[in-house]
């Protein structure tokens, strides 16, 4: 399988940089198992410059880029991935003039780990390649199961 990855910011600077790697439950078909997935998380912020590795869902994926398509036509609003134990959250804020800040959030550990805040600044232009990537993302690991009522 092609590396699929997410990446906000310049890759050559400031970024962060999201690869879901596997399936943590390969043979889960329900919702709640099935969706985790094995990702990379690496990030260059600042003086800091570091790697690990964390488990998210399919879902939060989709729900990001559910939020970004919009900002791209409006360019203000705000997207969100909010990873469901605490990896990595992700604030895209527009300021409708084509600006955009994401207000990064990572922790090592679900919970009781430590964490780094950072801001990457960009325009208009990186949201169709944002989009795009979590659609290739979506592709490979889609959401399965169906979310119970």
């Amino acid at each position: 399988m092609t590396e699929q990855s997410l990446i906000i910011g310049s890759g050559k600077s400031e970024s962060l940089k999201i690869t879901p790697l596997r399936r943590t439950h390969p043979k889960s078909v329900d919702y709640w198992d099935g969706n985790w997935v094995d990702s990379s998380i690496e990030v260059s912020a600042g003086a800091f410059v570091g790697k690990y590795a964390a488990c998210l869902r399919t879902n939060e994926f989709k729900t990001f880029r559910e939020g970004i398509d919009p900002l791209y036509r409006s360019l203000k609003g705000t997207a969100l991935f909010a990873s469901m134990e605490r990896w990595v959250d992700i604030q895209v804020t527009g300021d409708g003039l084509g600006h955009f800040r994401a207000r990064c959030t990572l922790m090592d550990a679900p919970g009781i780990g430590n964490s780094l805040k950072f801001d990457l600044q960009f325009d208009q232009t990186e949201l169709v390649v944002i989009s795009k990537s979590l659609i290739r993302i979506e592709e490979s690991f889609p959401v399965i199961g169906q979310v119970p009522v």
